[in-house]
């Protein structure tokens, strides 16, 4: 998954500044506002059944997938007839332009399809089958990032996105049904809903949380702003989760499904908590700390001037996403271990904090408070997420998390110091950020010593012999329908 993720970052960036550059921001706040009623939709056509055959230890049966497809695919037909007769309203309220209008009902469209490919990715999942799941993502991203560029670049505007998202989903739903076949149909099996909504629905209720926290600034500043602030929101926020948030993204989906499969070992669980912590943030901290360090630059240079004022968003964004990766494996964890209902409360009061600080910042400083406001809150979940689970497994977060972040800290100072006087085109922003990343695992050295050198070391050699081995012969081969 982390693979999948060093493809997908050079594609993602690529495409983000043609689109930026041919695209107005507009146009950005438009789709943003659409993917909130899409998630939204998404959200509530499962209510916690995937989460729930995914956890437990056995393998499902033929019955219990069709009734998962049923039900989500039931749900998402009503959510497409609802948004067909809310868009007057939705278009007034969102100042949505009349060449954009009818975005929300038509991208309402995948979800369809998402309903059809949710089975194999369950089986997927359950199986841990990363490879095949970071083969199939690798492959949807370029489709929607090539159909996406083609409409803009042809005059489509916001429908290029709408394009794109169909075009994508339908290739994720062909080529996960062919990874993973399961024997397609309808059922409802009633006893296994009940058992399963009394897992799944808190745990899916802190997913709902986390679509109110993810899209304020769609529901706050679009009604509040307009489309065009929202755009600027979108941006800054899409620039921080590339460079943070797509391998938080890739350990968290592995996070959850791998916990779960060592929940009685409490040591086992500790250890490879520690280890999923500590290479999230590996990979996130020297990343977040680079863009920091040279966002002025990298947007005169790459994606300009008209994109400047989202600067500032930036930097609150680039603070959350650092919380970010420390909240996804927490949480996981804390659902693994079985506490779905103490981790809802733990993420309904992120919730609370993220709309309050949002709604103070926002009277004050515009469209950018929701940005500062994601900044600050994110560390109320990650103390009270670390003090939960300090006393059930053994964890040495200085190692996992501190340490990290002050080498990032230090290669953030050193940018900023460097761009002013080194950055002036793009060969020259391309080797201060190098410089950047060659440093990080300098000040780690300095600040870890020769157990610095003995981890990669030791790494390497794990990846090495993963890699050697034979993935695709694991469990989903024996796990059949």
């Amino acid at each position: 998954m982390i693979l999948r993720q060093a493809i997908l970052i050079p594609i993602r960036l690529v495409a983000n500044i043609l689109l930026a550059r041919q695209l107005a921001p507009a146009d950005f706040g438009a789709y943003a506002i659409a993917i909130f009623f899409i998630s939204t939709a998404t959200l509530f056509t499962d209510v916690g059944l995937m989460a729930a055959l995914i956890q437990r230890r056995d393998p499902p049966a033929s019955s219990e997938l069709r009734t998962v497809f049923t039900i989500r695919f039931l749900l998402a037909l009503g959510w497409i007839l609802l948004f067909l007769g809310a868009t007057p309203v939705l278009a007034e309220l969102f100042r949505l332009s009349d060449a954009s209008r009818h975005v929300i009902p038509w991208l309402g469209l995948v979800l369809p399809l998402g309903a059809f490919s949710s089975i194999s990715t369950i089986r997927l999942e359950r199986s841990l089958s990363y490879p095949r799941v970071a083969q199939v993502d690798v492959l949807v991203v370029v489709v929607f990032q090539v159909t996406a560029i083609a409409l803009a670049y042809s005059g489509a505007g916001v429908w290029s996105f709408v394009g794109a998202a169909l075009a994508s989903e339908g290739v994720r739903a062909v080529a996960l049904f062919a990874s993973s076949p399961w024997p397609a149909g309808f059922a409802v099996d009633r006893s296994f809903l009940r058992a399963s909504i009394r897992f799944g629905a808190p745990f899916q209720a802190g997913i709902w949380t986390s679509l109110l926290r993810d899209h304020i600034a769609a529901l706050l500043a679009g009604p509040l702003f307009g489309p065009r602030a929202v755009g600027f929101l979108n941006w800054a926020h899409s620039v921080a989760y590339q460079a943070s948030q797509a391998f938080t993204e890739a350990l968290g989906r592995v996070s959850f499904p791998s916990l779960s499969r060592v929940q009685e070992d409490r040591e086992a669980f500790g250890h490879m908590l520690e280890k999923l912590l500590r290479a999230l943030m590996l990979l996130t901290t020297p990343m977040l700390a680079i863009m920091a360090g040279l966002i002025p630059w990298i947007v005169a240079v790459l994606y300009t001037e008209k994109w400047a004022p989202a600067i500032p968003a930036f930097y609150g964004f680039a603070v959350r996403m650092l919380g970010g990766a420390i909240t996804t494996p927490l949480v996981a964890a804390l659902n693994a271990l079985g506490y779905p209902r103490r981790s809802l409360r733990i993420l309904l009061l992120w919730t609370a904090s993220d709309w309050g600080a949002a709604l103070l910042l926002t009277a004050r400083y515009g469209f950018t408070g929701v940005a500062m406001a994601y900044g600050v809150s994110v560390w109320v979940p990650v103390v009270w997420l670390i003090l939960e689970l300090t006393t059930r497994v053994p964890v040495r977060w200085g190692y996992a998390l501190v340490r990290p972040t002050l080498a990032g800290l230090v290669i953030l100072l050193v940018l900023r110091k460097l761009g002013g006087r080194c950055v002036s085109d793009l060969s020259s922003l391309l080797l201060v950020a190098g410089l950047g990343g060659l440093l990080y695992p300098v000040a780690l050295l300095l600040l870890e010593g020769k157990a610095w050198v003995s981890e990669i070391r030791a790494s390497l050699r794990l990846i090495a012999r993963v890699m050697r081995s034979s993935p695709e012969t694991s469990y989903v081969g024996r796990e059949r329908v």
